[in-house]
């Protein structure tokens, strides 16, 4: 039988996810999304067939399957609203970033099979990178099942311990805007040295998609591919060689260990939450 999935929530990553499972065959009768917004709610109905409520506690009552699509700071206002309608045989994925498992399963208020999920904004492309995590009562043809839901938008990877999703938002879910940035500096030097900017940018960032099918797509170290293209006293080596005076690896290491950092206090932040509301 094909689960019911219910949206809490209908911003972009929900709409890259819905829109891949409808792509992939998913019968538009098995989604439901939910928006305050009458006018999101008639939208996404004519344009996607889905059908669209406004309370969360009714789409909850209709699904087997549901998807926490609502910002960090709001979910457990959220889950609060709507907890009593939880059912001990359903199946919860979070998208939020940050919110972390015990804080979820404290405000649904019973076992529940949970996953908390970091995908990342190429999701909207379907070259999403998600990494996973389920608590125990999720079964393994659950966590079969939550990997087909988003090969919809990309690819998966499950990691064993929660601690790790800090590292996977450093690796993937922050990354996208890491590589943004290194574009845009590339595409600025190039306009500074007499390209236009259109020119530039397609360079720039079609080598870097090329760059990574190489990575993807041979069986070579990353290493190997990068040698293959520096020539003694050549022009890449002397690139290279700038990356290494600025101690690129240092640079890199302080960005993703910043990040790691945020994702940890943020975590703590809604830890913090769970314990003044089983305190209150």
């Amino acid at each position: 039988m094909t689960p019911s999935i219910a949206f809490i929530g209908v911003g972009n990553m929900a709409r890259a996810i819905f829109s891949g499972m409808l792509v992939s065959g998913y019968p538009a009768d098995k989604i439901i999304g939910t928006s305050r917004t009458a006018e999101k709610r008639d939208h996404y109905q004519q344009t996607f067939g889905i059908s669209m409520l406004a309370d969360n506690g009714e789409a909850l009552k209709r699904a087997d399957v549901i998807v926490l699509c609502v910002k960090p700071a709001q979910m457990q206002a959220v889950i609060d609203a709507f907890a009593a309608h939880v059912r001990a045989d359903q199946l919860f994925i979070s998208v939020a970033a940050g919110v972390e498992l015990g804080a979820m399963e404290h405000w649904l208020g019973q076992p529940v099979a949970l996953v908390r999920s970091m995908p990342n904004t190429p999701s909207q492309l379907g070259a999403g990178m998600t990494g996973l995590i389920a608590n125990a009562h999720t079964s393994d043809e659950q966590k079969s099942w939550v990997t087909e839901l988003f090969s919809s938008v990309g690819d998966s990877v499950w990691v064993e311990k929660e601690e790790h999703m800090h590292t996977v938002t450093s690796l993937s879910g922050s990354a996208p805007a890491y590589f943004f940035r290194f574009l845009e500096a590339m595409i600025k030097n190039g306009v500074e040295q007499g390209l236009d900017e259109e020119t530039s940018r397609k360079l720039a960032s079609l080598t870097m998609m090329g760059a990574a099918r190489m990575v993807i797509d041979l069986d070579e170290p990353i290493s190997q591919l990068r040698k293959n293209i520096t020539s003694p006293n050549g022009t890449t080596e002397q690139a290279l060689l700038s990356f290494e005076a600025s101690d690129i690896d240092k640079i890199v290491a302080d960005a993703m260990t910043a990040c790691v950092n945020r994702s940890k206090s943020l975590a703590s932040d809604f830890s913090a939450s769970k314990n003044e509301s089983k305190d209150g």
